[in-house]
């Protein structure tokens, strides 16, 4: 077989693989006894304008959650009186003229 047909193969194994991980992560959000966790890093490469929230924008409870990710290498778990959402909607937050890329995770 030829090298476009191997791409083409890899491309959608990768799509099904990334598509399978937002939905388990999308349909966990609503399990009972579920912890949630914030990852941030710094951003590499060019970022999407449309997939970045300003820090400002943030509740005092969000900002204070990223702040806790951001100051440490490890997840950092949500409580669970902190909305979410915004880290879910937004791949990015804007702080302090440097972007970060945030993840949230369900066990």
């Amino acid at each position: 077989m030829d090298r476009g047909y191997w791409l083409l193969a890899g491309a959608v194994l990768i799509l099904l693989v990334v598509a399978g991980g937002i939905y388990i992560g999308v349909a966990g959000q609503n399990a009972h006894n579920s912890a949630e966790y914030l990852q941030v890093e710094p951003a590499e490469g060019n970022i999407s304008a449309n997939e970045t929230v300003a820090f400002e924008e943030l509740s005092p409870a969000q900002q204070d959650l990223f702040e806790r990710a951001r100051n440490t290498s490890e997840i950092t778990e949500i409580s669970a009186d902190t909305d979410y959402d915004v880290f879910i909607d937004n791949r990015h937050v804007r702080y302090r003229n440097r972007t970060y890329d945030v993840a949230v995770a369900v066990s």
